[in-house]
């Protein structure tokens, strides 16, 4: 819960107010260190009591104040380097935080150094509304407003909302911005709008990305700065966090910066992840010690999924969670048929049963998971071929839905391109005929060699002999069938 600071304007949110043209009033952006977090809209969640965060954020903006003449656009201020340190405590459902910028700067005068406007807020998350909360910041005239960087003393009020689709998350802020009646350099201070929309993007639990746009108009609508932001958050599991993006100024809206880029440091600590990594987690004393949601038999304050019921199958039945591949082959256990031993690396678990099988149907192929052997150099099967011929016939048996098996001879690169065609060609036709001999139709079988054209590995790589020199069975449709392909001669009557 970074203070609405660091995150807010040092971390990226650049729209200067304009009570006595302050050109620092970063008043939305992210309260926290979480990634979730919008970093100039902020978030509606307002975090668990004993939540608390602390940081730093740097932020440069070129030109951040100027103002529009008739000869165009003057600086005010040149530029201004800030660095926000803020605090933040939730106490569940209500956030408390405060911040204090320095600047360093160049303005007409030449160069300067002062402290801003001190900042304390709060953020209420509106019971029974997800995604909604009302945020509240008032700030103090700490400030230099000789340098442009203070003002008179004002509220900030606004609602803020989001919403996750998935890995995208969007977020919208509205609200008003009011001070004291001010006219500086032919501008009046006074209500204004303040506004916001952004479309972030979670890559991970841990990191996001966004765009975001947003104002913020002291004066009314008499000049509203816009800013564009992208920018990055990210958290790790130790608790630290940081922040880093860049914004550019939308039209002639007098405060809003030409250019800026930040970059943040901070620490948060979460109170669940505390209780979690307790060795002695500390029991919530309200909650039922005998209930039991899923009904699974395992009272929910020992069941490690208290809303999914437990799985009793003979893996980890003691957890309360449910497991869905306990052989951990990819097959799940509603259609695993040998659970507790996992397939072979050569089958697909998308056709497969579960059980390990020298041969089977793998969509568009038979995936065969023992090599089919041959004498050296010969077309000759030896004997320990037959254990795999014979599970590619029975697999082949069992799906008379398929008319036509292509079955392919690869080779090594060893010996000459067309010696290897050659012997892949009868290797393949042995292997038809062995398969015809064994009760599969004749008319259902191709053969063709194709050499070494055709390696799954590169020559170069370990064991890429023996790897490259194979059999396949593919599926094969009429329309594909390769002009030079092979079958077994039939008399012309069968024909």
């Amino acid at each position: 819960m970074l203070a609405l600071i660091f995150a807010l304007r040092g971390a990226a949110l650049f729209i200067p107010t304009a009570a006595a043209l302050d050109a620092d009033g970063f008043t939305i952006g992210a309260t926290t260190g979480d990634p979730e977090e919008f970093t100039r809209l902020g978030y509606p969640e307002s975090g668990e009591r004993g939540d608390w965060d602390v940081g730093f954020v740097f932020d440069y903006a070129d030109n951040p104040l100027s103002e529009v003449g008739p000869a165009g656009r003057v600086p005010v201020v040149d530029a201004l380097a800030t660095g926000d340190f803020g605090l933040a405590y939730s106490f569940g459902g209500l956030r408390l935080d405060a911040a204090l910028p320095l600047h360093a700067g160049a303005d007409t005068g030449g160069t300067f150094a002062a402290t801003g406007d001190a900042r304390l807020g709060a953020q209420l998350s509106v019971p029974g509304v997800k995604g909604l909360a009302l945020h509240t910041m008032a700030f103090f005239p700490t400030g230099s407003e000789v340098h442009y960087v203070g003002g008179a003393p004002r509220l900030l009020a606004e609602a803020i909302g989001a919403h996750e689709f998935g890995r995208v998350g969007v977020g919208i802020v509205a609200g008003a911005l009011l001070s004291l009646p001010e006219e500086d350099r032919g501008l009046k201070s006074g209500a204004g709008p303040v506004f916001g929309a952004g479309v972030a993007y979670r890559v991970s639990k841990a990191l996001s990305a966004m765009a975001e746009l947003s104002g913020e108009g002291e004066w009314g609508l008499q000049s509203v700065p816009v800013e564009a932001t992208l920018s990055a958050r990210m958290r790790l599991p130790a608790g630290i966090w940081a922040t880093a993006g860049a914004a550019a100024g939308i039209g002639n809206g007098v405060g809003a910066s030409r250019w800026r880029a930040f970059a943040g440091l901070g620490f948060s600590m979460r109170a669940a992840e505390s209780e979690e990594e307790s060795e002695h987690p500390v029991m919530d004393l309200a909650a039922d010690p005998s209930g039991d949601r899923d009904a699974d038999g395992f009272f929910d304050v020992d069941d490690a999924c208290p809303d999914q019921a437990e799985t009793i199958d003979g893996f980890e039945d003691g957890d309360g969670c449910p497991e869905l591949d306990g052989d951990g082959d990819g097959v799940t256990f509603e259609k695993d048929g040998c659970p507790r031993e996992p397939i072979l690396p050569e089958q697909d678990p998308r056709y497969s049963d579960g059980c390990p099988r020298i041969a089977e149907m793998a969509g568009d192929h038979i995936a065969i998971t023992e090599t089919i052997f041959f004498r050296e150099g010969h077309n000759e099967l030896v004997d320990s071929a037959d254990p795999v011929l014979m599970a590619i016939r029975d697999e082949m048996m069992a799906h008379p839905e398929i008319a036509l098996f292509l079955i392919e001879g690869h080779t090594n690169s060893n010996g000459s391109p067309a010696y290897n065609a050659r012997l892949s060609d009868a290797r393949a036709f042995t292997v038809m005929r062995w398969l015809v001999a064994h009760g599969v139709e004749p008319m259902r079988l191709l053969s063709k060699g194709f050499g070494e054209s055709r390696p799954l590995v590169g020559a170069e790589a370990e064991d890429a002999l023996a790897i490259n020199r194979r059999v396949e069975i593919k599926v094969v449709h009429v329309e594909d069938i390769p002009a030079d392909a092979r079958r077994i001669a039939l008399p012309a009557d069968v024909k």
